[in-house]
């Protein structure tokens, strides 16, 4: 049972992890990032949408209180502007460097914990946060010489970090007595309406033939085979495993991407993006350390 366990989060990380070259595959096939992400989000919505109405648990997301569905849309749009932003960076940054700033969103909700729920930072896991932020710099440093990657590109994946940690926070304060498979189509249906307003500004309704094979394992692939199951292993290991195993994404992302496209990291950049990585494991060993205290 431990091994099946380990089997389904190994396959859930690589699931997520090649979102970032089935991106990149899409756009050099022609499609606008935000029309790689609405088809993602359509289909992934398309997917859930039977399953949740029989179940009965869309109608009782739809007949929650006005304050919890508008946290939920709120969420929905956040998570739009994540996808937009985020997919927009990896037309400048390469798929390790993008991946990489985009996983630092736990150190975002933090900072936004602080500020609007007046929940600072633990302690024990400033160290990581301070590591983590040494990394995105250096990365940063080395785009604005020119010579290694994209400061465009990083900005943009930092967005789209700081977005989806407002989208965790929205779900957080929206999803407390919402179910799980409803509240996800809910959103995911936001999501794509979001995106399909964004596209006559942002790139036009782009999409050609070949782009939908990218956009169809991102689909099913990540959003569902990825996402979706992390959710679901939520249920039977704990969220500290599915975050320690969220923080390989980077990895197995420029391991796609080099299988894939052949395409290179610079050394330089490596070595920011695993300075990243490492602050991130730090930050998060730091949470878990601080919850035990505070559950003795």
């Amino acid at each position: 049972m431990k091994m099946n366990k380990a089997l389904l989060v190994f396959l859930a990380v690589m699931g997520v992890s090649i979102s970032g070259p089935m991106v990149k595959w899409s756009l050099s096939c022609g499609a606008s990032p935000v029309m790689i992400a609405f088809g993602r989000m359509v289909i992934s919505a398309c997917v859930l949408l039977v399953p949740a109405l029989r179940s009965g648990e869309l109608q009782q997301v739809l007949r929650a209180p006005k304050k919890q569905l508008g946290l939920a849309a709120f969420a929905g749009l956040l998570l739009a502007l994540h996808y937009t932003s985020w997919m927009t960076s990896l037309s400048f940054a390469s798929t390790f460097v993008s991946t990489a700033l985009v996983c630092t969103q736990p150190l975002f909700v933090a900072a936004l914990s602080g500020v609007l729920l007046h929940e600072p930072i633990k302690r024990e896991a400033i160290p990581g946060a301070i590591v983590a932020i040494i990394g995105a710099a250096l990365i940063a440093l080395l785009s604005m010489s020119g010579e290694h990657g994209s400061l465009l590109g990083d900005v943009l994946a930092l967005l789209g970090a700081v977005f989806m940690a407002g989208h965790w926070l929205s779900s957080r304060a929206s999803r407390k007595s919402l179910p799980a498979l409803g509240y996800m189509t809910f959103v995911y249906i936001v999501t794509a309406v979001c995106l399909l307003c964004f596209s006559p500004f942002l790139g036009g309704f782009k999409v050609t033939m070949p782009s939908m094979g990218g956009i169809l394992v991102l689909a099913f692939a990540c959003t569902l085979g990825g996402h979706a199951l992390m959710t679901y292993l939520l249920g039977y290991v704990s969220a500290d495993v599915v975050s320690f195993a969220l923080l390989g994404e980077p990895i197995g992302a420029a391991i796609w991407a080099l299988l894939l496209f052949h395409e290179p990291v610079t050394l330089p950049l490596l070595i920011g993006g695993l300075t990243v990585i490492a602050g991130l494991a730090m930050y998060t060993w730091g949470e878990m350390k601080a919850e035990k205290k505070a559950g003795k």
